[in-house]
C-alpha cells in the first residue's frame, strides 16, 4: 500500500499552532477534527487490509475486433465502512466499446463495486490486463491510500483469417476410406462448392449457377487424396537487413499480415484434409505437427497467434537453418510453403537445394503486407531494396524449376499471386 499523508501532518501543524496563538472553541474544533482525521486514517489502513479485487474477462480466445466482455469487482470485507472509495481498472492495451473502467463510491462492509466495460483488440497475440489500482479518500482530501491488486486476466487474440479461393499443393496420397476412378484424385459425385472460371475444362463449368449468376463458375470436387505441407512463418527480422532501425517497424505491421495470410492458408489446407507441419520462428520456435492438430486448424492458429518475433534473433530460430535442418526430413513429394518479411537473392541456392528434395516450394515475401480481397486495387509507391528486387528479378527462372518466389507488394492480394502460378492437373484447386 502507498499512503499520502502529507496534507493531513500540514494540517496537523497547523492546528497545533493556531492553538497555541489562540486558545478557544473555534481552534478547539480544528485540532478535534484533527484528531479525527488521525484516527480515521489509521482505521482505513486497517480496512484497506480487507479489500478485495477479483474479475473476469469472456471469452478469453477471440479473433481481432471481437468483442470481450470484462468486470471488476472490488469488495469491502472489512468490519469499517469505507466513505470514498475509488477503483481503477487498467486494462490491456486495446480498444474500449463501451462501458467504464473507474468506478468510486461508500462502500459498506460486505458490499461490493463493480465497473464493466467491453474491449477490442486490433492486434493478435496474447494481451495481458493490468494492475487493478483502489484508493481510498478522505474528507477534504486530507490523506489517500493506495493499494493495487495484480489479477491474473489475458485474453488470446487470433488474426484474422484471410480468405483463400484455392492454394494448390501436390496430391499424394489417397485419403483413408476415400475411392475414386478419376486420375485426378477428385470424387466428381460429391461437389463441395463453386468458384469463378478461371481457365479450368468447360466439363466442370457449373451451368445453372452460371445462368443464374451471369458468369461463369466451376464446380469444386471433394479431394479423395492428402497432401503433405511444410509450412514455414518467420516473424523475426533476418540478419541481412542493414538498415534495422527503419526494418523494426515494419517487421512489427508485416507480423500482422503474415499472420493472416498463414491462418488463412492453414484453415484452408486443414479443411481440406491435408497434413500440415508449422513452424513459426520468433523469439522462440513454436511447431504444430499434424497429429497435434488431428485434423483441426485452431492449434496452428494458437501458435500463430502467440508468437512474437524479435529484431535479433538467434541461430536456433533461423529460417535458412531450419530448412537446410529438415530438408532430408521431408517426403519428395511434400510442398514447402514459406512466409517472410525479407528474401534477398542470396538465398536462391538454398531454395533449389530444398526443390531438389521436395516436389514444390512456395515463398511469399512480403515487406510492405498485402491488399485485402475486398479492396480495390491502387497504385503503390512502395520501393524494394535493391536486394529483394534481385530475387524478385529471378522468380520466373525459379518458376522454371518449380520454386515460386513471389516478393508482394501492398497493392497485391494473396489470391492474385496463388492464381498467378501456372495450373498442373495433379495439384488441388
Amino acid at each position: 500500500m502507498k499512503y499520502d499523508i502529507t496534507p493531513l501532518i500540514v494540517f496537523s501543524v497547523f492546528s497545533v499552532f493556531i492553538v497555541f496563538v489562540s486558545f478557544g472553541p473555534f481552534t478547539l474544533a480544528i485540532a478535534s477534527l484533527d484528531a479525527v482525521m488521525w484516527i480515521y486514517f489509521f482505521i482505513a489502513t486497517k480496512a484497506m487490509k480487507g479489500i478485495v479485487v477479483f474479475g473476469k474477462v469472456h471469452p478469453t480466445r477471440v479473433f481481432t475486433d471481437e468483442r470481450v466482455e470484462c468486470e471488476t469487482y472490488v469488495e469491502n470485507r472489512s468490519r469499517f465502512t469505507l466513505s470514498q472509495v475509488e477503483m481503477n481498472d487498467f486494462a490491456a492495451e486495446g480498444y474500449t466499446f463501451d462501458g467504464e473502467k473507474r468506478v468510486s463510491g461508500m462502500l459498506h462492509p460486505g458490499e461490493k463495486m463493480k465497473v464493466g466495460y467491453a474491449m477490442g483488440f486490433r492486434t493478435r497475440g496474447v494481451h495481458e490486463f493490468h494492475d487493478v489500482k483502489v484508493t481510498l479518500k478522505s474528507a477534504l482530501s486530507l490523506f489517500s491510500i493506495e493499494k493495487r491488486f495484480e489479477l491474473v486476466r489475458n485474453v488470446l487474440v487470433f488474426p484474422k483469417i484471410l480468405p483463400l479461393e484455392e492454394f494448390r499443393t501436390v496430391l499424394v496420397d489417397p485419403t483413408e476410406g476415400s475411392k475414386t476412378d478419376f486420375r485426378i484424385l477428385e470424387d466428381a459425385s460429391h461437389i463441395v462448392g463453386v468458384h469463378e472460371y478461371s481457365g479450368e475444362p468447360f466439363q466442370r463449368i457449373h451451368w445453372k449457377i452460371s445462368a443464374h449468376l451471369d458468369k461463369l463458375m466451376v464446380k469444386e470436387y471433394e479431394y479423395t487424396a492428402s497432401s503433405i505441407v511444410r509450412m514455414y512463418v518467420d516473424y523475426n527480422l533476418p540478419k541481412e537487413v542493414y538498415a534495422r532501425k527503419v526494418w523494426s517497424s515494419i517487421r512489427k505491421d508485416y507480423e500482422e499480415y503474415a499472420s493472416m495470410a498463414a491462418s488463412g492458408i492453414v484453415k484452408y489446407l486443414t479443411q481440406r484434409g491435408m497434413q500440415i507441419t508449422l513452424k513459426v520462428l520468433a523469439d522462440k520456435l513454436y511447431e504444430v505437427s499434424p497429429q497435434m492438430a488431428r485434423h483441426d486448424y485452431i492449434p496452428y492458429l494458437d501458435a500463430i497467434a502467440r508468437a512474437s518475433g524479435t529484431d535479433d534473433p538467434s541461430d536456433e530460430v533461423s529460417l535458412e537453418n531450419h530448412l537446410l535442418k529438415d530438408m532430408y526430413n521431408v517426403s519428395r513429394n511434400a510442398t514447402v510453403i514459406l512466409i517472410s518479411l525479407y528474401l534477398t537473392d542470396g538465398v536462391v541456392p538454398k531454395l533449389l537445394t530444398v526443390r531438389s528434395r521436395v516436389a514444390r516450394v512456395i515463398a511469399f515475401v512480403m515487406p510492405y503486407g498485402f491488399r485485402m480481397p475486398y479492396d480495390e486495387k491502387y497504385r503503390t509507391f512502395a520501393i524494394l531494396p535493391q536486394d529483394v528486387k534481385r530475387l524478385r528479378d529471378q522468380s520466373a527462372l525459379l518458376l522454371k524449376n518449380g520454386v515460386m518466389v513471389h516478393v508482394m507488394m501492398d497493392n497485391e492480394s494473396v489470391d492474385e499471386v496463388i492464381k498467378s502460378y501456372e495450373r498442373n492437373p495433379l495439384e488441388t484447386l
